[in-house]
This record gives C-alpha cells, sequence and structure tokens, in this order.
C-alpha cells in the first residue's frame, strides 16, 4: 500500500482532484453517505470531533472506510497549522470533500445514464 503525501493534497489542486475523483467514482453509490461526511467537516470549524463522527460514519457504512481514514489524515494535517494557514488547508479539506460528493453524483449519474440533473 502506498503512503499518502497528505500535505501534498491539501497544497496541490490537481492532486487534490484526481485523489477526489478515485473517492467518488468509487463511491458513486454512497453519494449521501458522503455528503454527510462532508456536512460533519464543513460544521467544524476547528476540526473538533471530526475524526470520531467520521469514523462513526464509516462504521455504519463499510464502504466508507477508506474515505474516512484519508480524511482523518487530511484533518490531522491541517491541525497542524495555525492561523492562516490552518483556514487555507482547512479551505482545502472541504474542496476534496466537495470534489468527492461532486465526483460520486457525476458518476452515479453516468452508470445510470442519467442526465436529468443537467
Amino acid at each position: 500500500m502506498r503512503r499518502v503525501d497528505y500535505k501534498e493534497v491539501l497544497e496541490k489542486p490537481e492532486v487534490l482532484e484526481r485523489e477526489a475523483e478515485r473517492f467518488g467514482k468509487n463511491l458513486s453509490q454512497k453519494e449521501r453517505q458522503v455528503r454527510e461526511m462532508y456536512a460533519t467537516v464543513l460544521k467544524s470549524e476547528d476540526l473538533s470531533m471530526v475524526s470520531p463522527r467520521v469514523k462513526y460514519q464509516a462504521a455504519r457504512h463499510k464502504d466508507l472506510d477508506a474515505l474516512a481514514r484519508y480524511v482523518v489524515g487530511l484533518v490531522s494535517e491541517v491541525r497542524k497549522k495555525e492561523g492562516e494557514e490552518f483556514e487555507k488547508y482547512r479551505k482545502s479539506l472541504l474542496n476534496f470533500l466537495e470534489a468527492v460528493v461532486a465526483y460520486a453524483r457525476y458518476y452515479k449519474a453516468m452508470e445510470r445514464e442519467d442526465y436529468s440533473w443537467r
């Protein structure tokens, strides 16, 4: 298994988008649960209690385990920062989860050949 460079994901948009697409494609049938994970992070301005809440969501939906572990790693990286840098990294974390939701919705629609969402 490859080691993830969470800092690179948070700093480089092309890496963030690639990783988000990978998760979104694999979780196309779990769009609602991914959206709930995004909401969990969005609600927590200081990222307190995010890790246990995300792990709880993964315990309820086994398919989310890899994404939950990934998000916990990203949260840990964001928490190393302070001030403006913390806010910048937190925004990247939110962008990552928003992109996962978008890709999950996209791939779900493509699987069903459902273009009504356009």
